[in-house]
């Protein structure tokens, strides 16, 4: 090596590549149709890491004040993350905005703990997909991200209010529908979850979640009661 001819970089990356690890097994579906995705559950993407990558932990990097969420130039809220290595290694930061169930970034100062803690879980499996690339082919699917971004689409109406109805029996708009349903799908407790909806609006046992899951109040419901069956 002379002054002029810098040291030859290395030929791969200290960091473990997971990209062929996951299986039809690991494998989840939520929403229904058109709407069908299939992710990798954040708990199992927890046990493949210490299954396949010893050693390697996920962390949310502190914001300069010294919490867990930053603040965007345009006021909303996201997070950083990064993985450590055995040996001190450490992944380049990842960034994860916080997001509602409409995937519409969170204003900062409107960020609450369940906001903070889904993202983290996001965070947690996003990032091993950039880093590691564990389950990439699902994200690819699901982020095929142009750098010239597009327009937004137009987003989708919300159901028309009844007039007479109170704000809980009101329908809930599909898109809604679709994403509560999702989540119901990744919960660690689902079918506990699914038994307690049926009990909370008098459901017959075989009722089924696709077609009771209608309301505005059943949304509320599960709102207010998701932190049980994470």
């Amino acid at each position: 090596m002379t002054e002029n001819n810098p040291a030859p970089s290395s030929l791969s990356p200290p960091f473990p590549n997971l990209s062929n690890v996951i299986t039809t097994d690991d494998v989840s579906q939520k929403g229904t149709g058109s709407y069908r995705a299939d992710y990798v559950n954040w708990c199992r993407v927890s046990k493949l890491l210490l299954d396949n990558a010893p050693g390697w932990r996920f962390h949310i990097v502190h914001s300069p004040d010294g919490g867990h969420v930053w603040k965007a130039p345009n006021g909303t809220g996201y997070v950083v993350g990064c993985f450590s290595g055995p040996n001190g290694e450490r992944t380049p930061d990842f960034p994860q905005a916080i997001m509602d169930h409409k995937n519409k970034p969170v204003a900062y100062e409107s960020v609450n703990a369940r906001d903070v803690t889904d993202t983290h879980r996001r965070a947690l499996a996003a990032c091993a997909a950039f880093t590691f690339g564990l389950a990439w082919q699902l994200w690819a699917k699901e982020e095929v991200e142009n750098p010239m971004r597009e327009p937004a689409p137009a987003e989708s109406k919300p159901a028309a209010k009844i007039k007479g109805i109170d704000e809980g029996d009101q329908p809930l708009d599909k898109d809604a529908v679709v994403v509560c349903l999702g989540e119901i799908q990744s919960y660690s407790k689902m079918q506990d979850c699914i038994k307690d909806f049926r009990a909370a609006f008098n459901l017959p046992s075989t009722a089924k979640l696709n077609e009771t899951f209608t309301m505005v109040k059943h949304q509320q419901w599960l709102n207010a009661n998701a932190s049980k069956y994470v």
